[in-house]
């Protein structure tokens, strides 16, 4: 086992991978056939990608999830995401210096006649959202083709080692994250009529209905009748000096890293945000071995559920309410980094500071839907519908009750008589969309139980 690798997890297995050789920056190291290159950079304690081309300024990780430009490296003379991108054998990775070259125009290459598939319906993202909607979608024998950019489906359900909350039936609550994943895929496979494609990206919804994607380098269209976009979400970004520093990335980053990739991407880590994804990420520190030194939040209460809370306190681990994030500090990678306290005003208390030793920064401060996809169809006037995170912010449970519910709506759009909507399905829904209440004291909550008379 490599230096940086997790090689002991309380709940997740550790595989039996390939290990091949690669080159970074004409150093030989090694990695796992098929893990992402990022995930081989940090497993070797690499953390610089690059240096950007205007102001040299170092370049790293953020998103991990192909959202962003951040992790660009030069692989085999071509530039790539390397969060998105799969190590092989003797594979030559570089540095981005400046401005990557593109390869040069081939004006010889042919025009190639591309031809198009016409599909019932195309859902882009195999998550939560687009696994339930196929599913109802093939308990119906519609055709259906799931196109999703990763090597595996589930989405951010691959990350999730907790157990959720909600009813047995409904939610597979009591069941973890990555474990509800392979029960939804299971599933799935079982329906002829539904196709699954993965390492597929879709690049473009065009006027004519067409909609484009990628799989390994090549180029294919499809025709949907209807679109479903179940894309997620993205993370989204605090301003502080020291922002850009190889360190400071999001929280589905670095559950991208421990979690699915199995490597220890950091030795100490400060969380900010003191939502669900920031507090269970850092019990997912912890179970990974890595030392959680505190979590922030700039509002008077953590927003996630206090159950997440109560967990990471019990833990060690300290959450300090109305504080924020002054600086990152470090030359080429967090080195440190300086907290204070807010006032009322949202403006730094003076002599508030606290500067801990960290190598990583985690931003867990919200997040937005990626719907550019939605939107663009609509424009156009397609047949489309939204469920999950592209649809609106929520949990992972919330987004297959969406699932279920849009392709219930895309099969009655297609003139299949599918009856009502189960009305329980709506509630439940917006239960789970719900945010978190005001905690109750048990003493109050009994005292509200007793009868009056």
């Amino acid at each position: 086992m490599q230096r940086k690798r997790i090689d002991r997890h309380p709940i997740l297995e550790i595989p039996e991978n390939k290990e091949v050789a690669f080159s970074w920056n004409g150093e030989m190291m090694t990695g796992y056939e098929g893990e992402m290159i990022a995930s081989a950079l940090f497993a070797n304690d690499i953390h610089i990608f690059g240096h950007h081309h205007k102001d040299n300024s170092p370049q790293g990780l953020f998103c991990a999830n192909g959202q962003c430009s951040q992790c660009l490296v030069i692989a085999d003379g071509l530039p790539v995401k390397s969060c998105m991108t799969p190590l092989q054998e003797a594979m030559d990775v570089r540095s981005v210096e400046g401005r990557p070259k593109l390869p040069a125009d081939d004006s010889a290459v042919p025009t190639l006649k591309i031809p198009t598939a016409e599909v019932d319906v195309l859902i882009i993202g195999g998550g939560p959202a687009g696994l339930s909607a196929a599913i109802e979608l093939g308990k119906l024998g519609v055709k259906t083709l799931l196109v999703d950019d990763k090597d595996r489906l589930g989405g951010k359900l691959v990350l999730q080692t907790h157990k959720f909350f909600g009813s047995v039936a409904d939610s597979h609550a009591g069941t973890r994250g990555f474990e509800i994943g392979k029960i939804l895929e299971n599933e799935l496979r079982t329906l002829d009529s539904v196709e699954i494609c993965l390492n597929t990206t879709a690049v473009g919804v065009f006027s004519d209905g067409v909609v484009g994607a990628v799989k390994n380098g090549t180029y294919r269209m499809i025709r949907p009748q209807k679109l479903l976009v179940a894309t997620g979400a993205r993370e989204k970004m605090l301003s502080f000096p020291g922002n850009t520093l190889p360190g400071v990335y999001g929280a589905g980053a670095f559950q991208t890293l421990v979690n699915r990739d199995l490597v220890k991407s950091s030795a100490r880590v400060l969380i900010v945000g003191g939502g669900n994804v920031g507090l269970i990420a850092g019990y997912h520190a912890i179970q990974a071995g890595i030392e959680v030194v505190a979590l922030i939040e700039a509002l008077p209460e953590v927003g996630g559920y206090k159950v997440h809370a109560d967990k990471l306190i019990r833990l060690g681990v300290p959450i300090f309410t109305r504080h924020t994030v002054v600086a990152a500090h470090g030359k080429e990678k967090v080195a440190s980094v300086t907290i204070a306290e807010l006032d009322e005003n949202w403006k730094v208390l003076p002599g508030t500071e606290k500067t801990y030793e960290v190598d990583t920064v985690l931003i867990a401060v919200g997040l937005a839907e990626v719907n550019e996809f939605y939107l663009k169809a609509k424009q156009w006037g397609m047949g489309v519908f939204s469920a999950g995170d592209a649809q609106e912010i929520a949990e992972a449970s919330a987004a297959m009750f969406t699932g279920k519910i849009e392709g219930f709506k895309i099969a009655e759009s297609l003139g299949l008589d599918v009856g009502e909507i189960p009305v329980e399905w709506d509630e439940k829904a917006t239960i789970l969309k719900t945010k978190p209440g005001t905690p109750v004291k048990g003493e109050e909550r009994l005292s509200r139980q007793r009868d009056p008379h």
